[in-house]
């Protein structure tokens, strides 16, 4: 049973070849990520700006697509094609990183679970807040504390 969860926003810097997403992403809220991840690292989903919700270890090509307010719109207007991913079970703690459109997308998916009886209506949400060095604090403490839960 995996209790946390970490919900990341895509990186417009990538690899230059196919990889598992979570090291195709190359910005620097993975290297964040990375950096201080424990031993037993929590699950990650991903929200692609071109794929959607997808698993951390899925392999990707590079690609370039933004997330802007018209796409994040377009994903909540098809959703259930954006998150047709099983996300872990047994989830009691998610934390959202990544600027506020994804954010949006992210509750929305969120919400949309917790309807479905997917998630329970108590799990403990947080999210990354501020400018990107505040975000990457953010992170570090959030994924430093899971060692001590």
């Amino acid at each position: 049973m995996q209790k946390h969860l970490v919900i990341m926003a895509c990186s417009a810097t990538k690899a230059s070849t196919a990889a598992p997403a979570l090291d195709l992403y190359q910005g620097v809220m993975y290297s964040t990520f990375r950096a201080n991840a424990p031993a037993t690292r929590p699950a990650v989903v991903i929200l692609s700006a071109k794929h959607g919700f997808i698993e951390a270890a899925r392999v990707i090509e590079p690609y370039e697509q933004r997330m802007s307010e018209a796409r994040a719109d377009e994903m909540l207007a098809e959703l259930p094609d954006f998150d047709a991913l099983e996300w872990p079970a047994g989830v009691r703690s998610i934390l959202l990183a990544g600027g506020k459109t994804y954010r949006r997308v992210m509750r929305a998916a969120i919400e949309r679970r917790i309807e479905l009886g997917l998630l329970d209506r108590d799990v403990t949400i947080e999210q990354t807040a501020g400018g990107i060095g505040y975000q990457r604090a953010q992170l570090g403490a959030y994924l430093r504390g899971i060692e001590h839960a």
